[in-house]
């Protein structure tokens, strides 16, 4: 198949300009497929609620967009959080994306547990995320959506650290294993992935085609890059995806605010970088 049909684009660093901008650049650039954020001023989605849906998915038919995965950002809530007002939010606002993806006609969302609590212990922290996971697992199978939980940044990376687990392959595969739920599987992020100095074979030799979705960014210890701003070997990841016969669906999504002023420059970098690379990856 030809990766370009597999390439999603992303809002998520178009948070300073309107959603119309942002669907003229997709058209452009010759996206189909989306990795949506529900983020202002796109979209608003909380814990206590959603905005009406249909004007969105019919702005999205009306530019050729499918939504295929949505991305909640994680803002205060958090997966690891203890019992309370926070861990009550975080259930909702997650079962609030659910229902959005459905609404949207997409079929996964993704989340992670960024916003963990440093001063707890892991194993405690673990026990959490197992215990909410759970929970939303079962509130994805009634609206046929599944949960991809993407590794976050560690104390390997400590300015931009998010939580002290799940951010290494074995600790995505445990919880995976541990509640066994057709519901539930992985995203990989290339960036946080080397920052946990694991490789691409590391990730589906545990995880192997639990891993719905691959977010490919460049990067480096100070957070996501565009491809060829970070230091990464994209090309490389790019082969060694080809190797493992991993078909799925690749985000361009870029975290973070590094490219505001510019949203559309990594997605210009990245298939540009593509397309001179030839072979299979050819568009």
């Amino acid at each position: 198949m030809d990766v370009r049909g597999r390439l999603l684009g992303s809002n998520g660093q178009y948070s300073r300009y309107p959603m119309a901008y942002f669907l003229a650049e997709m058209e452009r650039l010759g996206f189909h497929g989306l990795d949506f954020v529900p983020q202002t001023p796109h979209f608003w989605c909380a814990h206590t609620g959603i905005e009406e849906p249909g004007r969105l998915k019919a702005a999205l038919d009306e530019a050729g967009l499918q939504l295929a995965t949505l991305t909640p950002p994680h803002y205060r809530y958090s997966i690891t959080a203890v019992k309370g007002c926070q861990r009550e939010a975080t259930f909702r606002y997650y079962q609030n994306a659910i229902t959005l993806a459905h609404a949207l006609g997409g079929d996964r969302v993704v989340l992670g547990a960024a916003g963990a609590c440093w001063d707890l212990d892991g194993a405690q922290l673990h026990r959490q995320a197992v215990s909410m996971l759970r929970s939303l697992c079962s509130a994805a199978e009634e609206a046929e959506i599944t949960l991809l939980l993407c590794p976050v940044m560690g104390s390997d990376t400590p300015l931009i650290a998010q939580s002290p687990i799940l951010g290494r392959a074995a600790e995505i595969a445990s919880v995976l294993e541990e509640l066994s739920h057709p519901r539930l599987g992985a995203a990989l992020d290339t960036n946080v992935m080397s920052a946990c100095g694991e490789t691409i074979g590391d990730w589906f030799g545990l995880l192997g085609d639990q891993i719905a979705l691959v977010c490919l960014t460049d990067g480096n210890y100070h957070g996501w890059r565009a491809w060829g701003d970070g230091c990464l070997p994209m090309m490389n990841y790019l082969e060694e995806l080809e190797a493992v016969g991993y078909l799925g669906d690749i985000s361009l999504r870029v975290p973070g605010d590094h490219y505001v002023e510019s949203p559309a420059y990594p997605d210009e970098r990245a298939l540009r970088a593509i397309s001179e690379g030839g072979g299979v990856w050819q568009t």
